[in-house]
């Protein structure tokens, strides 16, 4: 298809005082197209003809009144979808957008009559029914007598993927502004480029949220030395070698006050040409921080909540074993006044006049005492309320103790426990008042599970385990089990296999275990024995 002149050439309608005007303007058209243009002056009709039908770009000219189409080559095809028999004639504007066809006629057609070349983007109407993005370079070309306006010649081209592109980046750059993380853009040397609207405000400069410059302004300025430190060494050093970090960073910061920040990400950027893997000055870097103190102070906030409830369910607790409890303590008491009794009436018999058979009998008395205050201290220790404390602990003198703690209340039962603990010790960071109201409480439940049980034996079987990355207890009973039924619900509050239970202890437990990093979990055949299993991450 050759191109379609509609009685004349290209060559005839232009001539050398059309296009010496505005000849500095030449790169309105694109250099290629400007440059094709001014040689076609030159080059015989054939030729011109030839350059103008291989172009990529439309290149039409239309008439100054209504803009409709005098000519057009045959890339109309590739760029619209019309046959230049199809546009003849008609005004190009019944194939703009009407949005962009009303910006047009108001103020590309003026600049054009005006200074001659304009380049324009528009929405094109495809000839599928779809618009799509162009861009038009138009330039007037006028009689060199008289200067009057002749034509208009366009050259057009499809810049969809390029229009598509700017808006996603758009699109980002507003994504990225509006983020409620801190972004913060920096290069090779650690010079901040920008800082979205949020960091700004986390940093406290809020005279650059309303148009300040952040020029010169550099990272260890803003986050001080210690952060600053911890990001160039820890993070930004792994993002060379990788292309990115990712982790949780704390950064103390005086501008943070009582805040609480945190370095999330870390993103490599290299320069145009070079993989990420190739470090250079040229690098650059995206750093993601997220403010995360309404965070910690919920979480601080449901710490204390959790730690309220366990300190009221260790309480309820002791009520419930206070039979067991004073037993506990009379029992050494009664024993150091039975040794102190029996010394006294010794002493007054005349049988014990030498100081050195008094030794025993005072030994015996400060062992007696020392269990009882052992007892007490213990008791306070479970039912004082006392802040969330991690330590490092060993797991199974945590399970004998809480076993001697009870003893009476299993012997009044007639249960006996079984110990089976790890050879090597269990190592473990936890709050040790609560890890022992969790074993508590499941040591009880298992006593409960034999009432109204007929066993010619009873026992309970406390067992301690390291796995590869866990601390594993577990409790098991041969009581009467728990139906498949309560399974799935036995640790939500208010859920309880006992007639009188309040359903609190094991979904305190859960808690418990859960703000340590671990889980609990329950397993019965619903008639003959339940295992509790408790997995807590060991350290070491």
């Amino acid at each position: 298809m050759g191109i379609c002149l509609g009685g004349n050439t290209y060559k005839q309608r232009l001539d050398v005082g059309d296009m010496s005007e505005n000849k500095s303007n030449n790169k309105g058209l694109g250099a290629e197209q400007a440059a094709g243009l001014q040689v076609g002056l030159d080059l015989g009709e054939d030729r011109y003809r030839f350059l103008v039908e291989q172009s990529g770009d439309m290149i039409t000219t239309h008439a100054p009144g209504d803009w409709a189409y005098t000519a057009v080559n045959p890339a109309i095809t590739l760029v619209a979808g019309y046959h230049p028999e199809e546009v003849m004639g008609k005004p190009a504007l019944d194939y703009f957008h009407p949005d962009d066809a009303e910006a047009m006629q108001q103020k590309l057609m003026p600049a054009i009559h005006r200074h001659g070349i304009r380049t324009f983007r528009y929405r094109h109407r495809h000839k599928d029914g779809g618009y799509q993005w162009v861009e038009s370079t138009h330039r007037s070309i006028r009689d060199s007598l008289t200067g009057e306006l002749k034509e208009v010649i366009a050259v057009t081209r499809d810049i969809t993927p390029q229009v598509e592109a700017e808006m996603t980046s758009k699109r980002l750059a507003e994504v990225v502004e509006v983020s409620s993380d801190l972004i913060i853009f920096c290069d090779a040397q650690y010079r901040v480029t920008y800082m979205n609207g949020s960091a700004l405000q986390g940093f406290g400069l809020q005279a650059l949220v309303d148009g300040g410059s952040l020029q010169g302004d550099s990272l260890r300025a803003l986050l001080g030395v210690e952060s600053f430190q911890k990001i160039r060494t820890l993070a930004c050093r792994v993002a060379q070698s990788r292309g990115g970090w990712r982790g949780h960073l704390p950064l103390p910061s005086p501008r943070f006050a009582e805040r609480y920040m945190e370095l999330q990400e870390v993103l490599l950027h290299a320069p145009r040409g070079y993989s990420s893997k190739e470090a250079g000055r040229g690098d650059y870097y995206t750093l993601i921080m997220r403010d995360l103190t309404e965070h910690k102070r919920a979480e601080q906030k449901l710490q204390q909540h959790q730690a309220e409830i366990a300190h009221a369910a260790r309480l309820m607790t002791m009520g419930e074993m206070a039979t067991g409890l004073a037993h506990e303590i009379n029992q050494p008491l009664a024993t150091t006044l039975n040794y102190a009794r029996g010394a006294i009436r010794q002493i007054d018999s005349g049988k014990l006049t030498e100081l050195a058979k008094l030794q025993p009998v005072l030994g015996n008395i400060v062992r007696q005492a020392q269990r009882a205050a052992d007892i007490v201290k213990r008791l306070r220790s479970l039912v004082k309320k006392t802040p969330y404390q991690r330590i490092r602990m060993a797991l199974n003198p945590v399970c004998e103790e809480v076993v001697s703690f009870l003893k009476h209340e299993l012997a009044n039962q007639g249960v006996e426990v079984e110990l089976t603990l790890a050879a090597e010790q269990p190592v473990l960071e936890a709050d040790r008042v609560q890890l022992e109201q969790v074993l508590i409480n499941l040591l009880r439940n298992a006593l409960d599970a034999y009432a109204g049980v007929d066993r010619p034996k009873k026992w309970v079987r406390i067992a301690t385990e390291l796995k590869a990355k866990s601390v594993e207890l577990k409790v098991t009973d041969g009581g009467a089990g728990v139906s498949a039924e309560l399974l799935p619900s036995l640790f939500e509050p208010y859920v309880s296999s006992k007639k009188a239970g309040l359903g609190m202890g094991l979904s305190i437990s859960r808690t418990i275990v859960e703000a340590h990093g671990g889980k609990i979990s329950v397993t019965s055949d619903g008639k003959s024995f339940t295992t509790f299993r408790v997995q807590l991450p060991r350290v070491g």
